[in-house]
């Protein structure tokens, strides 16, 4: 129903900021790194997503585009609503989320409150088939040069001799053109890494 709200920050509290457009103020709940981006007084620009449940409605915003498609990709895990997935967004930036799920590292969502091992899994499971490498090294990369599999596996492989996720997924992006296999990958990788 909205895309993004834009207007004059009037207020901020610990979840939320209020936003006034044409003398209405749009009360937008929000991550932290959202939050802590915007200033009382300044304009800003939230896109924006509308929860709408039987007794209530409730406006989430984010500072970026990909920050709401990531917010509504983590939606579609069941058990995961609104609440836990603007706090998968503040604790997590969406490369950080995208590394952790192509690395199958379950613990990285065990830092985030409210979400236990069995909720951490079942949202590394699950967003296998939504997240893609492009999301874990930003847009804006071409990755048709090599296969996506190829690298996960690769990342994955990576994270497994204890680089850390974004350690890994940024070695493999830079030597995306260079193999082919997972296997050829890390070894470019491991390479490029030990310079």
């Amino acid at each position: 129903m909205y895309a993004y709200i834009a207007g004059e920050v009037v207020q901020k509290a610990a979840a939320y900021a209020v936003i006034d457009v044409g003398g209405v103020g749009y009360q937008i709940f929000t991550d932290t790194f959202s939050l802590n981006s915007i200033k009382t007084g300044e304009k800003a620009k939230l896109y924006t997503y509308l929860k709408v449940a039987e007794d209530d409605m409730t406006l989430y915003g984010f500072l970026t585009q990909e920050q709401k498609t990531m917010f509504e990709k983590l939606l579609s895990i069941s058990g995961i609503g609104p609440k836990a997935a603007a706090s998968v967004l503040s604790v997590m930036r969406v490369n950080d989320i995208a590394a952790a799920v192509i690395s199958n590292d379950d613990k990285a969502f065990t830092n985030v409150p409210g979400i236990g091992k069995k909720t951490a899994q079942r949202l590394v499971l699950e967003l296998k088939e939504k997240v893609d490498f492009e999301d874990a090294v930003g847009a804006g990369v071409d990755m048709a040069e090599f296969s996506q599999d190829a690298a996960a596996e690769a990342a994955a492989a990576l994270a497994g001799l204890g680089y850390n996720r974004q350690e890994a997924v940024a070695a493999v992006a830079a030597v995306r053109g260079l193999g082919d296999t997972a296997e050829e990958l890390v070894a470019l990788a491991l390479k490029r890494i030990g310079k």
